[in-house]
């Protein structure tokens, strides 16, 4: 694994963390003109954030097996 495999597992791991962390959070953070919270919207970015890093890493193990 290189290092852009590495920086990918990092970030699919934080997102991953951050989306779980404002999905548990007690914080709800509303927007004042809509009245509705944002927590949902923010855990499901971060979870989809970290799906895509985490295959970004699989990608790139897989193109340094082939050689």
């Amino acid at each position: 694994m290189d290092l852009t495999g590495f920086i990918s597992y990092f970030f699919s791991f934080i997102s991953f963390a951050l989306g779980l962390f404002i999905f548990f959070g007690n914080d709800q953070h509303f927007v004042p003109a809509l009245g509705r919270s944002l927590q949902i919207p923010c855990t499901f970015l971060f979870l989809f954030l970290s799906l895509i890093f985490w295959s970004m890493a699989v990608k790139i193990e897989d193109d340094d097996t082939i050689i």
